[in-house]
């Protein structure tokens, strides 16, 4: 069978029948949100080494799908992605609600940092195209565990207005084979999974309000035989804000990795720094201006890094996105970007929309 449709019959067996479950009389009042997240690019690369891995020309297309149901303290929250190399299901978590925080079983994003808790897979959702390259998604070449899973504790406090968050993650991590590869909820016992542990706390000047400044923490042990090693040993630690005041938002982050690096008869231990800076302008209601800085700090031959030839550790970036309607956007983006054998340009095309 093929792969996009067991992707998409799984994620939305999972919501009918949770929806049936919540319609029976005796259940409370269910809320069900199901959105589709299509985009469509145009990329074109120039000044790529002639012995890049990249390519100079490349269109991608998909679908993100996204599924909540809330029934008085049960929740479900499903995302899957089927795109033009990538049938997945991104996050599958089900959930139950404790006072002011929730507890997730499942798969989900790791809350580090704030983009990768803030926008997922569906491409309308973040104003450029790209993320961040120190928070790409795995599958894109990302070098952090974007995706654990296992038990996720999440909540937020109120006092004052004013909110105190946090989310507690004990789960499993990634696999490193060619790239970090995280449990597949299809296919459970695929990979080989090690211990991850995320803390991240935050604060919201008025709760639920968009400004929020925040740390976090992260363990993960990676298994990583097929690259020679039996275990990498990653620790994260960092912060970041968010804030908005019409008609600017500033987003940025620093990380600061450190790998330990094991094999049999030796080990090695790297550290890198990476961080970003994101501007977003709105000109009027329809237009948006925005840019982003990047920069990772790491030594020339840091082991960790050189497993992710592709990983860009400078990226600026600008671009302009035009809102058709509440619910298409065609953005266009021009970056420099230098890897770590490669300093090319990229520009970007993009048709999303939200349904």
């Amino acid at each position: 069978m093929n792969c996009a449709n067991v992707t998409v019959r799984s994620l939305l067996s999972a919501v009918a029948v949770l929806s049936a479950f919540h319609a029976q009389p005796g259940h409370a009042e269910s809320d069900t949100q199901f959105l589709l997240f299509p985009y469509l690019q145009a990329s074109y690369l120039s000044g790529l080494a002639d012995d890049s891995g990249l390519d100079n020309n490349d269109n991608d297309f998909g679908l993100g799908l996204f599924a909540a149901i809330e029934s008085g303290r049960l929740h479900f929250l499903g995302e899957a992605l089927i795109a033009k190399e990538e049938q997945e299901i991104e996050r599958l978590q089900l959930g139950w609600r404790i006072g002011d925080s929730k507890a997730w079983l499942g798969r989900f994003h790791n809350p580090i940092g704030y983009w990768n808790t803030q926008y997922h897979h569906g491409a309308y959702l973040q104003t450029s195209i790209t993320r961040p390259a120190i928070a790409e998604f795995e599958d894109d070449g990302g070098v952090l565990p974007m995706h654990l899973a296992g038990l996720l504790i999440e909540g937020i406090k109120e006092h004052n207005n004013s909110g105190l968050g946090y989310a507690l993650a004990i789960a499993t991590g990634p696999e490193l084979t060619d790239e970090l590869e995280p449990l597949d909820v299809l296919d459970p016992g695929s990979g080989s999974q090690g211990l991850a542990l995320t803390f991240n706390i935050y604060r919201q000047p008025v709760v639920y309000g968009p400004n929020q400044y925040g740390l976090f923490a992260n363990y993960t042990e990676i298994p990583a035989t097929d690259r020679g090693y039996d275990e990498i040993r990653q620790t994260i630690a960092g912060g970041y804000w968010n804030w908005e005041s019409d008609p600017w938002r500033l987003i940025g982050s620093a990380y600061y990795v450190r790998n330990q690096l094991d094999q049999p008869n030796d080990n090695q231990a790297d550290n890198f720094v990476a961080a970003y800076f994101h501007a977003d302008r709105y000109i009027n209601d329809n237009w948006l201006v925005f840019g982003r800085a990047e920069k990772t700090f790491a030594s020339d031959n840091d082991a960790y890094l050189a497993l992710f030839p592709d990983h860009a550790r400078e990226k600026i970036l600008a671009g302009l996105r035009f809102h058709i309607g509440e619910r298409h956007a065609l953005t266009l983006e021009v970056s420099g970007n230098r890897g770590q054998e490669d300093h090319y340009r990229k520009v970007i095309l993009q048709w999303a929309a939200m349904f």
